[in-house]
């Protein structure tokens, strides 16, 4: 009770603040775990699903705050105790989904025990690229051309679904006897909507580097 009547009191006579210091947590949970899913950010459209998560949130942690909200803590102590609240839990929150769904950890468990939840992450490409630190790739455009390279940490793969441009930072020719030869410092950009397909093979940067060397 007494953690309820602080958050009336913190937003006594301020009815948009406390619905907005109730939602901002679900806000900056998903915030943070877009950045390892591809997601928009869109408040309003999303008001339930941030509403739905602060509940979540809110009922998993409210009976910890209680331990840091006592009669004896200061105005300023209260603040930072808020802060870490709404903010920074809420962000660790919102890393720990992200690093989960990017590591199929949950999906993984569940599968065990015979359950098949939809895959959080929506597409193949994002799948992909998103846990890829550096990979061969051979890209087939719509007209048979052919972009032989490596997709490494200077490459850029696009994460907006309506612009699936693709940045190769190191790009090879492809001779009579399928032998890749590299063009030295060369690079690529591939216009969203030319790639028809993308074979990988796996590679460490060093291996890349001394080959292309």
């Amino acid at each position: 009770m007494r953690v309820w009547n602080a958050m009336f009191e913190f937003s006594s006579g301020y009815n948009s603040t406390f619905a907005w210091g109730f939602l901002v947590p679900g806000i900056v949970i998903l915030f943070v775990r877009s950045h390892f899913v591809t997601t928009k950010i869109m408040i309003w459209e999303n008001a339930v699903s941030y509403a739905a998560v602060s509940l979540l949130y809110h009922a998993l942690t409210l009976p910890a705050l209680h331990t840091f909200i006592s009669d004896d803590v200061s105005d300023y102590g209260r603040l930072f105790v808020w802060f870490l609240y709404l903010a920074v839990v809420p962000a660790l929150f919102g890393v720990a989904l992200g690093v989960n769904v990017q590591k199929d950890l949950l999906r993984r468990a569940l599968r065990r025990i015979g359950l098949n939840p939809i895959h959080a992450i929506p597409t193949a490409w994002d799948w992909k690229f998103g846990r890829m630190t550096g990979e061969w790739v051979l890209v087939t455009l719509r007209n048979g051309t052919r972009f032989a390279g490596y997709c490494g940490p200077d490459s850029f793969v696009s994460s907006d679904p309506d612009n699936r441009d693709l940045y190769i930072q190191w790009v090879y020719d492809i001779d009579d006897d399928s032998e890749w030869r590299p063009r030295g410092e060369n690079g690529v950009l591939i216009a969203a909507g030319e790639i028809s397909t993308i074979e990988f093979w796996p590679a460490e940067p060093k291996e890349a580097t001394d080959d292309r060397e």
